[in-house]
């Protein structure tokens, strides 16, 4: 009885391994051992237990409503049996992240390289992109987001917020019409950018306005945006922080200064399981230990 109590635990262990790393490929890289034996191991785990325990795709695993109520049961016993009897992590392999385009450029991309000088063992991986996919299908550790988190199976940490602004160049504002209340955007060019096509406008009166009109130039890129702005193209609605420089040079200029305008929260977002990879763990904490930097308005 014991015996089988024994192969029983060790087909549970392995279960809780393939859920923590999120694919079969990486459960066999961390228990070092054939993908195809990893996959014989859970159907007879599911044979033994008479139960479906995952939804089986390509390239991801789901839960079943069984194999959440097992993985829950046993995620913390399999934890600590691991760190009584395995050895030390060590920071290294690759790192897959996502964030939207701009973002990384303007803000990121200094404590991403810090974060590889301090690590020189992960490979950061940065997949940019502005359009929803499934993190775990495209096999990424930790998304960069704004806005509403996309899915709710991850967890999600702010970083901090972006406070957005009506800007434009002091050439563009001396050549166009009177601006003074945003009814008058519908007479100048209005430059807009992803993520915030259209935007609102409140005034500490209790007015507020929502511009939805057709605009001069669109675009996914911000910092493209940003360029055109600029150079005389028109009057764009996005992050302060992004144009921060250029407000202080007198390149750019805040327009229709009484009006608030949105914020957009960004966060990260990881994977919900017990026992996240220690090159997660380093990249998460080290980037918000640089967020009040980052997201500072100074």
């Amino acid at each position: 009885m014991q015996g089988q109590q024994a192969a029983e635990f060790q087909l549970i262990y392995l279960f809780i391994h393939l859920v923590n790393a999120g694919s079969f490929s990486a459960a066999a890289k961390e228990l070092t051992m054939p993908v195809a034996t990893v996959s014989r191991k859970l159907a007879k785990l599911e044979a033994v237990l008479n139960q479906q325990l995952l939804m089986r795709s390509t390239r991801k695993l789901r839960l079943t409503e069984e194999g959440l109520a097992l993985f829950q049961k046993y995620q913390a016993l399999i934890a600590q049996f691991d760190a009584l009897n395995g050895a030390p992590e060590t920071p290294e392999g690759t790192l897959r992240v996502s964030a939207p385009i701009s973002i990384v450029t303007a803000l990121f991309i200094d404590a991403f390289n810090e974060f590889c000088d301090s690590y020189p063992d992960i490979r950061l991986h940065v997949v940019q992109s502005n359009e929803e996919f499934d993190l775990i299908d495209e096999g990424i550790d930790v998304a960069i987001v704004g806005g509403t988190q996309p899915d709710s199976s991850w967890i999600s940490r702010s970083m901090g917020v972006l406070d957005y602004s009506l800007v434009a160049s002091p050439a563009y504002l001396h050549k166009a019409p009177a601006l003074e209340h945003p009814q008058q955007l519908q007479h100048h060019q209005i430059i807009k950018a992803w993520p915030l096509y259209n935007f609102s406008l409140r005034h500490p009166n209790g007015d507020s306005f929502y511009y939805d009109a057709p605009a001069k130039l669109t675009l996914t890129d911000l910092n493209g945006a940003i360029i055109a702005a600029e150079r005389n193209g028109g009057i764009l609605y996005g992050p302060e922080l992004f144009v921060r420089q250029q407000i202080e040079d007198g390149r750019l200029q805040v327009v229709l200064p009484d009006w608030h305008c949105e914020k957009r929260r960004i966060s990260l977002l990881q994977h919900q399981r017990s026992q996240q990879p220690l090159k997660v763990k380093l990249f998460i904490d080290f980037m918000l230990s640089k967020s009040a930097t980052i997201f500072s308005q100074r």
